[in-house]
């Protein structure tokens, strides 16, 4: 008992260095601003923090504007390192499993609400890739009706574009937090886990790309385009897949010969067209609208490379780990070697491994239990009694991501073939 208290009083203590200290440069460097009601209960009584996530530093960044030190739920990727690791012990950080159910998280939240403490939580579970609120699950709202605390949301503007996904660095840029009450009071708090749902959306859904204040600054960074073929994997010009290269602030196809520069508030400017054009080309000056087409058009090229009788749909350079696992968690992975990876025409990835030709990995896409990236480039998932992680440098690991979850979307419909 009195090591429990010591350690909070450490994270307490922690906390505050960290606001002191680490605050400052980041409100400096972010030119941060916050707006709205701000007044959380007071110490002691527990309260939900909900957050849209688009940046990499954002959980400081809201921690930095309130009195009071945030418990948030973190994916368990940052558990594995031991610096991330330690740190996010001193400020009590809770671990979850990415897209799969974690009672052990649950259980750890709800000490937490017993303790009095502010829980921070995503409810989106992972950063968007492209400045847009991505839908939101059922676990938030029925934590909320279940639990009827207080529930703060801030919305965050600017933040993608400070420091985008596919992004290794941030750029300076602005940010606004707009904090609003959710439900200030226990009564406040609707019986309908789906009116509840609504409520938190309306509060955090947003489109940075689409809101005219936050685009119209210009990022001076020489480096504002690099690694946005993380994100982009088919070239407008000449409709091929993974052909796209970035180099500072430029983007160019190596197969076309088309070349863009991208200005950093998500417009695009054409330098080269790509020569020959293909049948349908286009051409694209907002960011927003490439990903848009650039997802519509995956699953009908893809299914085009099928009718026309191709082996292989898709295949790229990667590295496989994998681990035995009997618990969501327990994921220290061991190197299996580099090779290639497959995308086959039934819509199953393969791995053939370069040194001996062996098949490491044969199995459907839509087997693939809680897919999701990590560190940009690596696509990790659960299969039966294992998980495994590929990684991809250069190229976009979050491909294989945006399949499994286009194919379970096929699935729900009962159109999946």
């Amino acid at each position: 008992m009195l090591g429990e208290k010591l350690s909070f009083l450490w994270r307490d203590i922690f906390w505050w260095w960290a606001k002191i200290f680490l605050g400052p440069p980041l409100r400096f460097f972010f030119h941060i601003q916050s707006e709205g009601k701000r007044r959380f209960p007071p110490r002691g009584q527990p309260a939900f923090l909900l957050a849209n996530h688009t940046n990499t530093v954002d959980p400081f960044m809201i921690a930095d504007s309130i009195n009071r030190p945030v418990r948030y739920v973190v994916t368990d990727e940052y558990f594995r390192y031991k610096i991330s690791r330690t740190l996010l012990g001193w400020v009590k950080g809770i671990p979850k499993t990415k897209n799969i159910p974690d009672s052990v998280t649950m259980r750890i939240l709800l000490r937490a609400v017993k303790r009095g403490e502010i829980i921070g939580v995503f409810p989106e579970g992972k950063r968007n890739w492209d400045g847009q609120t991505l839908p939101l699950g059922d676990t938030i709202p029925r934590l909320i009706k279940k639990l009827k605390i207080p529930a703060i949301c801030v919305r965050q503007r600017g933040s993608y574009l400070a420091w985008p996904r596919w992004s290794n660095w941030p750029r300076r840029g602005r940010i606004i937090f707009d904090f609003s009450y959710l439900f200030e009071n226990p009564d406040e708090v609707p019986e309908d886990e789906g009116e509840i749902k609504r409520r938190i959306e309306e509060k955090l859904f947003y489109s940075e790309l689409e809101d005219p204040e936050v685009i119209k600054h210009i990022f001076t960074s020489p480096t504002v385009a690099e690694h946005l073929e993380l994100r982009l994997w088919l070239c407008p010009h000449c409709l091929r897949f993974f052909t796209l290269k970035s180099e500072k602030r430029n983007l160019f196809c190596t197969a076309c010969g088309a070349r863009w520069s991208f200005v950093g508030n998500g417009t695009f400017q054409l330098n080269k067209a790509g020569e020959p054009l293909a049948v349908g080309a286009r051409n694209f000056k907002r960011y927003i609208d490439w990903t848009r087409w650039n997802d519509a058009q995956t699953m009908p090229m893809l299914a085009d490379r099928k009718k026309q009788g191709k082996d292989t749909l898709v295949s790229l350079p990667a590295m496989m780990w994998s681990v035995p696992t009997e618990t969501g968690r327990d994921r220290d992975f061991e190197l299996k070697g580099d090779g290639i990876a497959t995308l086959t025409p039934d819509f199953r990835m393969v791995f053939v491994r370069s040194k001996d030709g062996k098949v490491l990995f044969d199995t459907p896409l839509t087997e693939m239990k809680g897919p999701g990236i990590t560190w940009n480039h690596k696509f990790e998932f659960f299969g039966e009694d294992m998980a495994y992680r590929f990684t991809f440098f250069g190229q976009s690991a979050y491909f294989w991501h945006f399949l499994t979850q286009e194919l379970d979307k096929s699935k729900s419909k009962g159109d999946l073939r």
